[in-house]
């Protein structure tokens, strides 16, 4: 079994869902996407989101030695239907990701045993990220093949659906990149309209403003 493998049967040896890679240079199309939506102030009162552009915009200048980025998931997916709280209007819904232990601690420890495994295996310098850097980790999800941006613009997949949160490890290692995923959204638009107050002005285009998450926890 070459490294690769081992790495990826690692990785859900340590509760992944998926591991994939990307080259750092493979998505291009953030730096033009990020202006617009910034442009639009789709962002709100989130300065920090318009802040260090070149890095957010451009993963091969947060860490110009990295020759491959493995992107992972991580599913929370619910054991239960989350629709069914919206038949009770006298109770609040709570985010499903928001309703278990702090995303950022779990994700993170996993992603530094498997750098700690793969800086064992190959002698290789590492950076891990979780939503803790200025990553386009949706953009590298996709170029990766975990899935692709759906309409809602989050990661979503054939294999594990859309509830997964998104880590990744930077590598000087020089992986064969996989493929990535095609849209296969279509005509669906089932996430746009179960969005109580319409923040998607447009298919794969978020308003923050008008956002539950940014207005209870960003604003």
């Amino acid at each position: 079994m070459g490294l690769t493998d081992r790495l990826v049967a690692r990785a859900r040896e340590e509760g992944f869902v998926a591991a994939r890679i990307c080259r750092p240079d493979a998505v291009p199309e953030v730096k033009e996407r990020l202006a617009a939506w910034l442009d639009k102030g789709y962002h709100g009162e989130m300065a920090w989101m318009a802040e260090r552009t070149q890095w957010r915009s451009d993963p091969t200048a947060l860490w110009p030695e990295a020759r491959s980025v493995v992107m992972l998931a991580e599913s929370y997916a619910p054991t239960h239907n989350p629709l069914e709280i919206l038949a009770h209007r006298d109770r609040g819904a709570l985010s499903v990701y928001a309703q278990n232990r702090d995303y950022h601690d779990l994700v993170k420890k996993r992603l530094k045993r498997l750098a700690r495994w793969l800086i064992a295996e190959a002698g290789v310098a590492v950076k891990v990220f979780v939503d803790t850097a200025p990553v386009p980790e949706k953009a590298l999800g996709a170029a990766a093949g975990l899935g692709w941006q759906g309409k809602h613009t989050n990661i979503v997949s054939r294999e594990w659906g859309n509830w997964a949160f998104l880590g990744s490890v930077f590598t000087t290692l020089d992986l064969a990149p996989d493929a990535p995923e095609v849209d296969h959204c279509g005509s669906c638009r089932a996430c746009l309209d179960a969005c109580p107050p319409r923040a998607f002005p447009a298919p794969y285009q978020l308003d923050a403003r008008r956002c539950i998450s940014y207005l209870t926890i960003e604003h």
